[in-house]
């Protein structure tokens, strides 16, 4: 097996079983990739035609405002897959960027042999369901955490349910992400006595 089925398999299957029903035709032209921090994966505006697996290193999906203002959207690290649903779903351009916040090494696999396979073969549709599923189910433990709590309570249960994340990411986007000034975050984590 070569190393990139390998990464891919062990990537994909993370969450759920990934059908291994015409794997070559998944993997035919994709290839690992190496980004520097800072690097845009993807603008607002455009229709991404690859799916990016992520080996190492992070990155952020941002929202921006005609005024300059950035907003942390999401962040995916070792291990995540970057869907671009919008697209996916409605072949409509995204409103928001993806970018590193670390130097990356990814593995790009081109949409349209994923799409193809879902089409085609129901292991993969019942695949590319369940991701859909476990994609909604991400985004209401975030709702729930950023429209629920205060905002301490936003960082103590960030803190608890993404230990690893925390200690990792720059301070300013995780501010960014809780929809908090880095002020706010700095005096919460002080008086919470959080690094």
């Amino acid at each position: 097996m070569t190393v990139i089925k390998h990464t891919v398999i062990r990537i994909m299957s993370g969450h759920t079983p990934l059908p291994e029903l015409a794997l070559d035709r998944l993997l035919h032209n994709a290839k690992e990739i190496d980004i520097p921090t800072g690097y845009r994966l993807f603008s607002m505006g455009e229709k991404p035609d690859c799916i990016y697996l992520v080996i190492k290193g992070l990155l952020r999906a941002i929202y921006e405002t005609e005024q300059g203002n950035i907003c942390s959207k999401e962040f995916y690290w070792e291990g995540d897959t970057i869907f671009s649903l919008r697209s996916i779903l409605r072949d409509e351009p995204l409103p928001y960027s993806i970018e590193s916040v670390e130097n990356c090494r990814l593995v790009k696999i081109p949409l349209s042999n994923y799409l193809s396979l879902v089409k085609e073969h129901s292991q993969w549709k019942d695949y590319h369901i369940a991701q859909l599923g476990l994609h909604l189910y991400q985004k209401e433990i975030k709702e729930e955490l950023l429209l629920v709590n205060n905002n301490q309570e936003k960082v103590v249960k960030t803190y608890e349910l993404f230990p690893d994340f925390v200690n990792r990411v720059p301070a300013r986007l995780l501010a960014s992400y809780l929809n908090l000034t880095p002020v706010s975050l700095s005096r919460i984590k002080k008086r919470l006595n959080l690094k």
